[in-house]
C-alpha cells in the first residue's frame, strides 16, 4: 500500500469534510489534476491514482437505457438509489469492456498498482464521480445532487484512507456514498448513508 499512500496524503489535507461541504463536485478533478466529464466524454482513469487515463465516450445506447432505468425509479429517493446501483453496475461493466485488459480486482491489491485496468478507491471515486455527473447533466437525477468526494481513515485512527463519491437527497440534504471499491466490475456498489460508511473500516 506505500504508494496508494503516498498519493493519497495530499488530498488528505486538502479535502477534509468540513472544507469539502462547501465545494462543487467538479472542482475535486481540478485539485487532484484529474479532468472532469464533458457531454457524454469521460476521461477513465486507471493503475492506481489515476496514473493512466482512457478517453471514454458513453455512447447514445449505454445513455438511452440509463435514462429509462433512472426514469422508472423516480417514485422516490429511496427507489432512485436502487436504481442508480443498477445503472453503476452496467456502468462498470461498460468501462471494463472499453478498457479491455484484465477485469479491474476488488478492493485495489498493492501489486497490482499500475497495472492497465487496474483501480484504486482514487480511480474509482473519479470515474463514479464523472459518471453522477454526466447523468445530473442530462437531467436524470431527480431526487439527489452530486456532492464534493469524501475521504475516511487517516493513519492514526488506524486505517488507510479511502475515498467514495458522494450524492445528497435534494430534500433533506441527507449525504450518500457510493463506492464500487470493493466490487467487480457488473457487480452493484455499495450506497450507504455515508455516515455509515465514515464509521467503516
Amino acid at each position: 500500500m506505500p504508494l496508494l499512500i503516498l498519493k493519497a496524503l495530499p488530498f488528505l489535507f486538502m479535502a477534509l469534510p468540513a472544507a469539502a461541504a462547501s465545494l462543487p463536485a467538479q472542482s475535486w478533478f481540478n485539485q487532484q489534476g484529474y479532468v472532469g466529464p464533458s457531454g457524454s466524454r469521460i476521461i477513465a482513469c486507471h493503475g492506481y491514482g489515476c496514473a493512466r487515463r482512457m478517453a471514454i465516450s458513453v455512447d447514445g445506447a449505454w445513455i438511452s437505457r440509463a435514462r429509462a432505468t433512472l426514469r422508472s425509479g423516480q417514485g422516490s429517493p429511496d427507489v432512485e438509489r436502487r436504481t442508480l446501483g443498477e445503472v453503476i453496475r452496467s456502468y462498470t461493466s461498460y468501462l471494463a469492456t472499453s478498457l479491455g485488459g484484465k477485469p479491474d480486482e476488488p478492493g485495489s491489491p498493492p501489486q497490482m498498482s499500475g497495472v492497465y485496468g487496474q483501480m484504486d478507491c482514487l480511480d474509482e471515486t473519479a470515474n463514479t464521480m464523472s459518471l453522477l455527473l454526466v447523468l445530473q447533466e442530462q437531467g436524470l437525477l431527480a431526487h439527489h445532487v452530486v456532492e464534493y468526494p469524501e475521504s475516511r481513515g487517516f493513519f492514526l485512527d488506524g486505517r488507510y484512507p479511502h475515498f467514495t463519491a458522494v450524492i445528497a437527497e435534494k430534500r433533506t440534504g441527507t449525504a450518500w456514498a457510493v463506492d464500487p471499491w470493493e466490487k467487480a466490475p457488473g457487480q452493484r456498489p455499495d450506497i450507504l448513508p455515508l455516515t455509515q460508511w465514515r464509521q467503516d473500516s
